[in-house]
C-alpha cells in the first residue's frame, strides 16, 4: 500500500514526503511528473496506491499543462488526487476540480493540515473500495438470483395434441414476470402467466412466492375460477398493506381441455391474450376478472372456448408492447408462423428485435400454446 507523490518543487516534496512518513501509514513514492508515476504503475502494478499528492506551482499560464497531468493520473481508478498549490483563483479550483481533484492543500501548510487532508482522503478511497467490492457481491448474487428465477420458468412442453413453449427477458437482473405449465393428467393442460407490478429484486421476490404456491393450488383446484380467488387470497395474505406498497398481479389462467374440446380461461387484468385459427380468425382472450391482490375477496368470471382443429394461443406481459411505436402489437407477425412451432416463432421474434443484447423499457415474457385437437 502506497502513497504517491508528484511534483518538482524540491523544498515542497520534501516536506510533504517527510510529514507523511511521520504518520506511518504507507510507503510513499517521490516522482517528478505524472507520466514517471504512471512508468512507475506498469513497473509495479500490483501495489495498491490509495493516495495521490500533486504538488504544483499554479499560475494561469501553466494551468492546461497541469490539468493533462491530472488527466493522465486517473489510471489509478478510484484513487483521490491532493492538490499542494499556493494558487487560490476560483475560476482555476473549478477546472481542477472537473479534471479529478477530490481536494485542495493550499501552501503554507503545517503538519495538522496535512494530517486532516490526507486522513479525509483516505477514508474516501476505504470507502470507495468497500462500494466497489459490494457491488461486484451484489452483481454476483443477482446473477445467482437471475439462473434460480430462470430454472422456476417451466421447460417446453411437447405432447402429440399441445405444445407449449414461452420466453422471457427482463429489463433489470430480475423481473416480475413468470410461466408455468402443468400436465394435469392425459387431458387436461393448465397454463398460468402472470406479471407483478415492479421491476427488480422486491417483483421478482414476489414473484418467486407466488410461484412456489402455484403448483398446489392449480393442481389441487384445477377450475380456472377457483384457482385465480386462491391465488388472489394468497397474494392479498402474504403482501397487502395499507400502505401503496402493496404488490398487485394481473393474470391469466387457461386449461385445455383435450377430451371435451374445450378452452376455458380467466384473465385478471391481463393484457388480452390471442388465439389463432388454422385460416386466420382470431379470438381475443380480454380481461374479464379484477387485479389480483387488492382486495381478499374477488368475483371471477371465466370464459370457454371451443377447440376444433389446429389453434395457437399467444399470451404475453405488457412488456411486448414497447417492441411496438404505437403500443399496438402486429398479429400479423405471430400468424405469419402459423406453419411453424411455437419454438421456432419465439426465436425469430427474440432475433428481429434483439431482446437478448438490447436494452429493455420493461420485461418481456411470451407464451404460445399450440393444440391440434
Amino acid at each position: 500500500m502506497a502513497i504517491i507523490i508528484i511534483g518538482d518543487v524540491e523544498n515542497d516534496v520534501l516536506k510533504i514526503q517527510k510529514n507523511l512518513q511521520q504518520l506511518e501509514l504507507y510507503t510513499v513514492h517521490v516522482f517528478q511528473s505524472a507520466y514517471t508515476a504512471i512508468q512507475y504503475k506498469h513497473l509495479a502494478p500490483e501495489e495498491e496506491v490509495r493516495l495521490i499528492i500533486y504538488d504544483a506551482n499554479l499560475n494561469l499560464d501553466n494551468c492546461d499543462a497541469h490539468c493533462r497531468e491530472i488527466e493522465a493520473l486517473k489510471i489509478w481508478r478510484d484513487v483521490p488526487i491532493l492538490l499542494s498549490t499556493s494558487y487560490e483563483k476560483p475560476v482555476i479550483f473549478e477546472r481542477l476540480l472537473d479534471v479529478g481533484i477530490f481536494d485542495f492543500i493550499l501552501k503554507p501548510f503545517d503538519f495538522i493540515q496535512l494530517k486532516t487532508r490526507v486522513g479525509i482522503a483516505l477514508k474516501f478511497y476505504e470507502e470507495t473500495k468497500k462500494r466497489k467490492e459490494h457491488e461486484v457481491q451484489l452483481n454476483t448474487d443477482l446473477a445467482i438470483a437471475k439462473n434460480v428465477q430462470k430454472s422456476a420458468l417451466t421447460k417446453r412442453l411437447m405432447l402429440p395434441h399441445i405444445e407449449v413453449d414461452g420466453m422471457y427477458f427482463t429489463s433489470q437482473s430480475l423481473g416480475g414476470d413468470m410461466y408455468c405449465w402443468f400436465q394435469l393428467d392425459e387431458d387436461l393442460t393448465a397454463v398460468m402467466l402472470f406479471d407483478v407490478m415492479g421491476h427488480g429484486v422486491p417483483a421478482a421476490l414476489v414473484t418467486m412466492s407466488i410461484r412456489s404456491l402455484l403448483k398446489d393450488i392449480i393442481v389441487r383446484l384445477i377450475d380456472p375460477v377457483r384457482v385465480i380467488k386462491e391465488v388472489n387470497r394468497k397474494i392479498y395474505e402474504l403482501f397487502y398493506t395499507d400502505g401503496l406498497d402493496s404488490f398487485l398481479v394481473t393474470a391469466i389462467y387457461v386449461i385445455i381441455d383435450k377430451k371435451n374440446g374445450m378452452l376455458r380461461y380467466v384473465n385478471a387484468s391481463h393484457p388480452e391474450g390471442v388465439m389463432f385459427g388454422k385460416y386466420g380468425e382470431t379470438v381475443m382472450m380480454h380481461a374479464n376478472s379484477p387485479i389480483l391482490g387488492l382486495f381478499p375477496t374477488i368475483q371471477v368470471q371465466a370464459k370457454s372456448i371451443r377447440l376444433t382443429g389446429w389453434h395457437r394461443i399467444i399470451l404475453y406481459t405488457d412488456g411486448l408492447l414497447t417492441l411496438y411505436p404505437d403500443q399496438k402489437i402486429d398479429w400479423s407477425f405471430f400468424h405469419s408462423y402459423s406453419s411453424q412451432n411455437g419454438d421456432l416463432m419465439l426465436r425469430k421474434l427474440t432475433e428481429e428485435n434483439g431482446l437478448s443484447h438490447l436494452p429493455l423499457e420493461d420485461d418481456i415474457t411470451v407464451v404460445s400454446i399450440t393444440t391440434a385437437l
